[in-house]
């Protein structure tokens, strides 16, 4: 038998310094750690007044070490919802925490619900590294009744734009006749004033003028109760579809003339023409759906669905792509999650589900309807006012006549325009008139 043979033993040598150094991990110089406290990112009460933050050093601590902070203003506002704060703090050798506070601005105004601002932590003093917690998110919890219901702005026509809610009643937002109203969830009113350009109001500020041009239609996304700053789509037609929010500013995001714009929640879908149909938001790249664009549109809970005219009716989703179900031109479509209504006129109103397909809803001809956070409203003209809901079914709301409707979302609120019968609020607690003058539009907030 052949044994192998091993191989021969190498004469060892003794490493040098230099050898065992080489081996080592690269020295950071970090030898102690800075974040703030756990429970720093916080709801408060406008009246909270001063609030404190704790920030926490640990690793080695026998050297002296300082971090600076500062607040950054979000949909809360420096000077009007807390004090500006910026600072440096020192934490001694062996200290392990140390504080500072931040003033909150408890005013008499009913503002948005919730507002925001955040506090961070930069530039730590050499041998000093900043850990997860580097920044905390501050909630501010408006305290006025108001804050907590509804706002609509309505547009008076030549007695200008005014603000209600069922607290502070009704306030004059401007004397201007505007061409176009929209309100947001942050209690923000965006008017277009024609040749005046574009303007916003909010209960702290008042008007302020947001461009000298006159925007062919505006839209506001805002993640409804999430807390999120505005952003208004504004098309300024052959100069192009803009963006706006108060931390960017303005920023054209296309060339391109929209000639129709639907919103579902963060996303909207817009209409260019022979340009097609697109999809954009924040946090989206830019995506063509088709090469034309459709009569009519209405998305929710993302599945839009199409009316092409002559083309028939169609359902898309990022999923499954796009999907006839229907060869009829509806003369308006509306949209709850995946269900379709479809208004075909004197041919009734009709649904579409992925389960049943087509199915009669009702036979008389719906004048107009919207979906709001799952509730139907369908205006029946001299038949009043109805709502539908999955939980709830169809229900007769008013049997006046009633001229247009706009619905807040997050509030089973339903603004009635009766004409010369004037202005009318529906809630779950009943119907009221709020005005006996007519009103030409109105937007809302929730």
């Amino acid at each position: 038998m052949i044994r192998a043979q091993k191989a021969p033993r190498r004469r060892g040598r003794t490493p040098s310094l230099e050898t065992l150094e080489d081996r080592r991990l690269p020295a950071t110089g970090i030898v102690s750690l800075i974040q703030f406290a756990a429970g720093s990112t916080r709801t408060v009460a406008e009246s909270a007044g001063r609030l404190t933050f704790t920030v926490e050093r640990t690793g080695d601590l026998s050297a002296a070490a300082t971090v600076d902070v500062k607040t950054f203003a979000g949909t809360a506002l420096e000077g009007y919802d807390y004090a500006p704060y910026r600072g440096t703090l020192t934490f001694a050798a062996g200290q392990s925490t140390a504080t500072f506070v931040v003033t909150i601005v408890n005013d008499k105004v009913a503002e948005a619900q919730y507002k925001a601002f955040v506090v961070t932590l930069s530039n730590p003093s050499e041998g000093t590294g900043l850990a997860g917690r580097s920044s905390a998110d501050v909630y501010i919890l408006d305290d006025e009744p108001a804050s907590a219901l509804p706002i609509s702005f309505i547009d008076y026509g030549p007695y200008g734009v005014w603000s209600y809610d069922a607290v502070s009643g009704f306030g004059r937002v401007t004397s201007d006749d505007p061409q176009q109203v929209v309100g947001s969830t942050n209690r923000n009113a965006y008017m277009d004033l024609g040749p005046n350009g574009l303007w916003t109001w909010d209960a702290v500020r008042g008007l302020r003028k947001l461009s000298a041009a006159d925007p062919q239609q505006i839209v506001v996304i805002n993640d409804a109760w999430t807390r999120a700053e505005d952003v208004v789509l504004a098309d300024f037609g052959a100069d192009g579809l803009w963006r706006y929010s108060e931390s960017q500013g303005w920023r054209m995001i296309t060339t391109g003339d929209a000639r129709a714009i639907v919103l579902d929640d963060q996303t909207a879908y817009i209409d260019f023409g022979p340009g097609g149909l697109w999809r954009w938001s924040d946090q989206t790249p830019w995506l063509k759906l088709s090469d034309a664009g459709p009569e009519g549109m209405a998305a929710d809970a993302g599945v839009l669905f199409v009316d092409r005219g002559a083309g028939g009716t169609w359902r898309w989703t990022s999923a499954a792509g796009w999907r006839q179900i229907g060869t009829g031109d509806p003369q308006a479509v509306a949209s709850v999650g995946d269900k379709l209504f479809a208004d075909y006129g004197a041919a009734g109103l009709w649904t579409w589900t992925a389960a049943a397909g087509w199915t009669l809803f009702n036979k008389a001809d719906v004048r107009s309807m919207v979906a709001v956070d799952g509730v139907l409203y369908l205006e029946y003209g001299s038949f009043g006012l109805w709502t539908w809901s999955d939980a709830q079914g169809m229900k007769k709301q008013t049997g006046s006549a009633v001229e247009s409707l706009i619905a807040s979302p997050g509030a089973m609120r339903v603004l009635v325009d009766q004409g010369s019968a004037g202005l009318w609020a529906w809630t779950s607690a009943g119907y009221s008139r709020i005005n006996a003058a007519d009103p030409d539009s109105t937007g809302r907030t929730a």
